[in-house]
Order: C-alpha cells, then sequence, then structure tokens
C-alpha cells in the first residue's frame, strides 16, 4: 500500500502548491486521484478497498459539497476532498478535514486580528445569521460583501498531512 501513500502526497503536494500559486486545484489532479484511489484500492484490497475508497469519495465530495451550494468553496475544493477520500478512506477525509478547518480557521483568526478587520468581520458575520436565521434565506455577496479568499486546498492538505502522521494507514482497513 506505500504506492498509494506516496501518491496521496504527491497529491497533496501538488494541490497545496497549486492552490497557493494559482487559486485554483486543476481537474488533471483531482480526476486521476479518484480514480486511482478506488482503482487501487480495489486492486489491492478487493472488494473491501473498494469499499473503503467508494465510502471515501462520498464522504469527502459531500462535505464540501454543502459548503460549495453556500458559495463557501469552490468546485476544485470540492473535487480535491473527494479524491481523497478515495485515495485514503473515509475516516482520514473527514478527521483530516476537521483538522485543516481548524487550522485555517487559526489563520483566518490571524490574519483578520493582523489586519484590523475584526470589527468588519464581525458585521459581516451578524448580516449572515440575520439573513439565515430571521428572513430565512440564504444571503449573497451583495448583502454581506466579498471577504478574502483563502486557500482552502492547502490547509486541507495540512489536516490531511497531520491526521495521516497521526494514525499512519491503518485506520484505512
Amino acid at each position: 500500500m506505500a504506492i498509494i501513500d506516496v501518491l496521496f502526497f504527491l497529491y497533496l503536494l501538488i494541490a497545496a502548491f497549486t492552490d497557493l500559486k494559482f487559486g485554483k486545484v486543476y481537474n488533471f489532479l483531482t480526476i486521476p486521484a479518484i480514480i486511482l484511489g478506488i482503482g487501487l484500492n480495489f486492486f489491492y484490497s478487493g472488494p473491501a478497498g473498494l469499499k473503503v475508497s467508494v465510502i471515501g469519495f462520498l464522504v469527502g465530495f459531500f462535505i464540501l459539497f454543502i459548503f460549495f451550494m453556500g458559495g463557501g468553496v469552490g468546485p476544485g475544493d470540492v473535487k480535491f476532498l473527494a479524491g481523497a477520500g478515495a485515495l485514503m478512506g473515509w475516516q482520514l477525509a473527514l478527521l483530516g478535514t476537521l483538522y485543516g478547518a481548524i487550522i485555517a480557521g487559526m489563520y483566518s483568526l490571524i490574519y483578520i486580528i493582523w489586519k484590523k478587520k475584526f470589527k468588519d468581520t464581525c458585521l459581516r458575520i451578524g448580516i449572515f445569521f440575520r439573513t439565515v436565521f430571521y428572513f430565512r434565506e440564504f444571503p449573497t455577496t451583495d448583502m454581506i460583501g466579498k471577504g478574502t479568499s483563502v486557500p482552502y486546498v492547502f490547509f486541507l492538505s495540512l489536516g490531511l498531512a497531520l491526521r495521516w502522521l497521526e494514525v499512519g494507514t491503518f485506520l484505512r482497513y
């Protein structure tokens, strides 16, 4: 299974680089990762590997698809996490995403404080929640303004790598 681990780390490195450099995660990276993840897991572990890989793909996809529908992440982010799930399984995708979200949140908070945008950010968050809970509609960027984008795949890559280092590969099957 070392080949899957090597592919996984190459996947994380290339995706993090393209997200930082170009603000995108390309299909030429994500689609092969999904196909190779499902195929290699099936090849090495049979039906059990196929099951873990397909569930990992679905979990990775749907975690971020919800945020994609709300405009919070792009389609490349969704496909990236689906690829990570296909390669390494749903447990790593789920907890790695949590780790990445925590890292991104800490970065964002430090950035907001550093750039002295705390008051503006709190106002935008208040407008968001008022719109959702009082008016029962999803706010548009016209209502809350466009914030600073965060290279989210970079932070997801960090979270996924940390989770992999924490547990190794024994939780995959």
